[in-house]
């Protein structure tokens, strides 16, 4: 996840990079692929999408498997999130973090909001 120290409130706010968000819905939507199926779908280029991939898998997002595919051997990339997982884990990581740097203040406007659990 790329906006991991700073996170840019705008009108899409998102825990993945734009080129991330692309490959994350083709995995959710096409299931487990390999690094150039992806490329050609989304018309990205492989070196792209390869160092995002790679970046999604030590991020512990997406795995990479070793298969036989089509009679040679190449690594296909299964989502580990769900859609909802990954907004789960993006909203509970911004509330953590909002909590730990001006906790009264959250709590007291969570209280307001009258949001429980």
């Amino acid at each position: 996840m790329v906006k991991k120290e700073r996170i840019e409130f705008d009108e899409n706010i998102s825990p993945l990079s734009p080129l991330e968000e692309r490959i994350m819905d083709f995995l959710w939507t096409n299931g487990p692929s390999p690094i150039g199926v992806i490329s050609e779908s989304l018309n990205v280029t492989m070196s792209s999408v390869a160092a995002t991939l790679d970046r999604l898998v030590k991020n512990g997002i997406v795995e990479r498997r070793q298969e036989k595919v089509g009679g040679r051997r190449k690594f296909v990339y299964y989502p580990l999130l769900s859609r909802n997982d990954m907004v789960k884990m993006f909203v509970e990581n911004i509330l953590d973090r909002l909590v730990e740097n001006f906790g009264d203040v959250v709590v007291e406007y969570f209280h307001r909001r009258g949001i429980r659990q």
